[in-house]
């Protein structure tokens, strides 16, 4: 199988084969005394594949980096790259999507399970207790059926992303509203989320803390941001008689009320940044 790939303005060719892909040299024809080798064109690219080799996206190295690799998926995940947040730590450019990734029944199409940002908010807004966040149960995105359900990868709005980044969101939305209802302000509420997601880190109670420039703390601070922009404190000041003594309290709640998805969509900005990011730059 090849396939035609056009990175900066050059067309490139990829073969697979047995599991394998390669760049494809184009040879040229030049007179037999003629002893310089021919100019071979390589993309200044990072080719990411299926485990059976085909080709699914490419990323731009750092100019300090290997310019050509041909990887596949599960390997570049495990050095952490990823495509979606510019400004946390290994952010790659993304330079090339296959474009049959969202044609159903395709083979690039069967790489990823696939969502909506819609889908993603109809599972967050469903209230849940905080233990059903933890790795496996009902609230982790990443194994649920309705969610991940054990994909490396999925997309979102025909992009790809790592299935634990997204996986970030539902437990940021429900942890923003507990905040919320607390503190009874937004803005204490999403630094509290963030917090709450560094000391959560993988998933697990005696987990290791995640206080790093990771994109796992920028897609939670992504979650947060979107239910502060999407839910409604409302505040009801109630009076009790406690054996006697009137006392007067004020109840908060965190009403959905649908706004927009561009804080879900958005890579966060250099000024949720530089207000939010609280972790190690």
């Amino acid at each position: 199988m090849e396939t035609l790939i056009t990175i900066d303005g050059a067309s490139h060719t990829f073969e697979t084969k047995h599991g394998k892909t390669e760049l494809k040299v184009q040879s040229e024809s030049t007179p037999s005394e003629d002893k310089k080798a021919p100019k071979v064109i390589v993309p200044n690219a990072w080719l990411v594949t299926r485990k059976n080799g085909f080709p699914l996206f490419a990323v731009r190295p750092k100019q300090d980096e290997k310019p050509f690799r041909i990887i596949t998926a599960d390997k570049l995940y495990a050095e952490k790259v990823q495509w979606f947040e510019p400004l946390a730590d290994s952010y790659r450019e993304l330079i090339w999507l296959h474009p049959d990734s969202s044609k159903p029944n395709s083979e690039a199409y069967s790489a990823y399970k696939h969502f909506t940002w819609k889908q993603i908010i109809d599972f967050s807004i469903v209230d849940r207790w905080s233990i059903s966040f933890y790795s496996g149960q009902s609230g982790d995105w990443k194994q649920s059926e309705q969610g991940g359900d054990g994909y490396l990868m999925i997309t979102v709005g025909g992009l790809p992303y790592w299935t634990d980044a997204i996986g970030q969101i539902p437990f940021a939305v429900d942890t923003f509203k507990m905040r919320c209802e607390e503190l009874g302000d937004e803005d204490r509420a999403i630094l509290a989320t963030v917090k709450t997601g560094m000391e959560w880190g993988d998933g697990t109670l005696l987990g290791e803390k995640d206080y790093n420039n990771s994109y796992d703390n920028f897609m939670v601070l992504r979650g947060a941001l979107w239910a502060s922009d999407n839910h409604q404190l409302i505040k009801i000041a109630k009076v009790v008689n406690h054996r006697g003594v009137v006392l007067k309290k004020t109840i908060t709640t965190a009403q959905y009320v649908q706004s927009s998805m561009i804080k879900l969509e958005a890579p966060i900005s250099a000024e949720s940044y530089s207000k939010y990011g609280i972790w190690k730059k």
